[in-house]
C-alpha cells in the first residue's frame, strides 16, 4: 500500500477522531496520535493517548483500561459511521488483515541495545546555571523550591543529565533522558514545568523515532544482580534505588524477557490506584518463575511521590521495608471489589 492510501485511512479516522497531534510529512508518516474516544479517555483534552500505525494498520490506547487495541477496522466499526467503514473497506479490505498479520510476524525485531534517540531541539542541561527566568522556574519545579515540589536531589541533575527547554517543539519542559546499557540516549520524557489546564503533562518521542516498549528506561543505571524495583513514572525512579519506570500501566515484552533472562528478584512499587496493574504484572512474572514482591503503599493512602514530598527519604525507606508477598486470593481480591 502506498502513502496515498495510507493517508486515505488517516483521513477516514479524522472524520470521527478529530485532527491528529500533527500531520507533518503526512504521506510518509507511519505513527499517528489521536485523542482516544474510549470511556476512559473521552473527556481528556489533547492527551493523544491513541496511537495508530499505518504500516501495521493497528491502533492502541496507552491509557484505556481494559486495554483498547486492534486493527483499524475495529476502531472504525466501534466509533465511525457506516460510510466510514465502507470507505475503509474500499481502501483496505478487511480480508487483507490476515496477510498483514503474516507480514508483521515475519518482520525482524530491532535489537533494543542498538536503539538511540536524539534529545529534543532546544535541550539545555539544568546542571549549567543560567540567569533566565525560565531556567529558575525549571530548577524550582524540579528541586522542590517552587510549587512543583518534585524534590529531585541536585546530585541527580548531573547524574541523569536532566535538562529543560526554553524553545523548540518541546518548549517549557523538563527533559528526563534515558540511556541504554552503553550510555547512549535512547528515549526521553518531557514534563511541563509551567502548569496549566490545557497542558499535555508528558511528551515522549514520536513512535517513528522510538517506541517506549522497545527500550528499557535508563538501563545504564540498573544493576541486574540486585533486586529490581518497577515503578510507574520517571519521577518515581529518582525516589527508589535500582528502579525501572514501566512508563504506563503495563510491562513491555522486552522488559519481561530481560528480567527473566537475568533471573531477577522483582519488587513492584506502583501507586495504590494501580492495584489491577500490580495483579497483572505479579501474575505474569511469578508464572514465569521469578520471585516477585510488592510494596504496599495503601497504608499511606497516597502515591509514592506524595510520600517523598511530605516525609522525605526516611518515609520512603520505611515504605520499602513493608515488602510482602502478594496474596491474590485474599488481600488483592478485596481491593479489586
Amino acid at each position: 500500500m502506498d502513502g496515498n492510501n495510507d493517508y486515505a485511512i488517516v483521513q477516514i479516522l479524522k472524520n470521527f477522531l478529530g485532527n491528529p497531534k500533527d500531520e507533518n510529512n503526512a504521506l510518509s508518516k507511519k505513527q499517528w496520535q489521536f485523542n482516544c474516544p474510549g470511556p476512559t479517555c473521552r473527556h481528556d483534552v489533547d492527551k493523544f493517548n491513541l496511537e495508530y500505525n499505518s504500516d501495521k494498520k493497528a491502533f492502541k490506547c496507552w491509557k484505556c483500561e481494559p486495554r483498547y487495541a486492534g486493527y483499524v477496522h475495529k476502531l472504525v466499526d466501534d466509533y465511525g459511521s457506516q460510510e466510514d467503514y465502507r470507505k475503509l473497506n474500499v481502501v483496505f479490505p478487511k480480508e487483507n488483515i490476515k496477510t498483514l498479520q503474516n507480514q508483521n510476524n515475519k518482520k525482524i525485531k530491532v535489537d533494543h541495545e542498538l536503539i538511540t534517540c536524539e534529545l529534543p531541539k532546544g535541550y539545555l542541561p539544568l546542571g549549567q546555571k543560567r540567569s533566565s527566568r525560565l531556567y529558575q522556574l525549571a530548577w524550582d519545579y524540579l528541586t522542590g523550591n517552587g510549587k512543583g515540589q518534585r524534590a529531585v536531589p541536585e546530585s541527580f541533575i548531573d547524574k541523569y543529565e536532566i535538562g529543560y527547554t526554553e524553545n523548540g517543539p518541546r518548549k517549557f519542559r523538563i527533559i528526563i533522558p534515558s540511556k541504554n546499557k552503553f550510555g547512549k540516549f535512547n528515549y526521553y520524557e518531557a514534563r511541563s514545568f509551567i502548569p496549566g489546564p490545557k497542558e499535555i503533562p508528558y511528551i515522549k518521542p514520536s513512535g517513528e523515532e522510538v517506541h517506549k516498549n522497545d527500550i528499557i528506561f535508563n538501563e545504564y543505571f540498573i544493576n541486574w544482580d540486585l533486586p529490581v524495583f518497577l515503578v510507574e513514572g520517571v519521577f518515581d525512579m529518582f525516589r527508589i534505588p535500582n528502579s525501572i519506570p514501566i512508563l504506563g500501566k503495563e510491562i513491555s515484552e522486552l522488559l519481561t524477557n530481560e528480567l527473566l533472562k537475568r533471573k531477577c528478584t522483582v519488587i513492584l512499587c506502583l501507586d495504590p490506584d494501580a492495584i489491577k496493574t500490580i495483579v497483572e504484572i505479579y501474575t505474569l512474572l511469578s508464572s514465569l518463575g521469578l520471585d516477585v514482591f510488592y510494596v504496599d503503599l495503601t497504608v499511606y493512602n497516597k502515591d509514592i511521590s506524595k510520600i517523598y514530598e511530605d516525609h522525605g527519604r526516611e518515609e520512603v525507606a520505611k515504605a520499602l521495608s513493608q515488602l510482602k508477598r502478594l496474596d491474590l486470593s485474599i488481600e488483592v481480591q478485596k481491593k479489586l471489589k
